[in-house]
């Protein structure tokens, strides 16, 4: 059995996360914050939120199960210092539940630290990304 690189380790965490965002799942979100007052996450166009009580009230608020929503990422990339990470990637969420039916570009950036619980996210950061035309969105091309 192959041993996990860190930077494997940390992308299973990213993908838990935006699991649980496509998914609406409080508690697999849960499993990817530390559950402290360190944790920190700015939703796109909102202040940071301080603390794992606040953010997953947050969530708790903004998850709406009859939602439906498609995530690609793109540009992704990860460094390692240490016990600290970070993932930046661009953030292509596709709500397709609703009537428009809405899309969501964001710059978003993953700090996590290695502690013995493994791998978890310290701060989500997502900035949106102005997209003038649908078009632009097909191309994928964020660079």
């Amino acid at each position: 059995m192959a041993i996990e690189t860190d930077k494997e380790l940390i992308l299973d965490v990213n993908s838990r996360f935006y699991k649980a965002l496509g998914t609406r799942d409080l508690e697999l979100m849960g499993t990817v914050f530390v559950h402290d007052e360190r944790a920190g996450c700015t939703h796109p166009g909102w202040v940071m939120l301080e603390g794992w009580e606040a953010i997953r009230q947050s969530w708790e608020n903004v998850f709406d199960p009859e939602d439906q929503l498609d995530i690609k990422l793109h540009n992704v990339t990860v460094d390692i210092e240490g016990d600290a990470a970070w993932v930046s990637c661009i953030q292509e969420l596709t709500y397709i539940k609703r009537d428009p039916i809405m899309m969501n570009v964001s710059v978003s950036t993953n700090i996590f630290e290695k502690n013995e619980s493994g791998w978890r996210m310290v701060i989500h950061q997502a900035s949106p990304v102005p997209i003038s035309t649908q078009e632009e969105v097909g191309d994928n091309n964020f660079q």
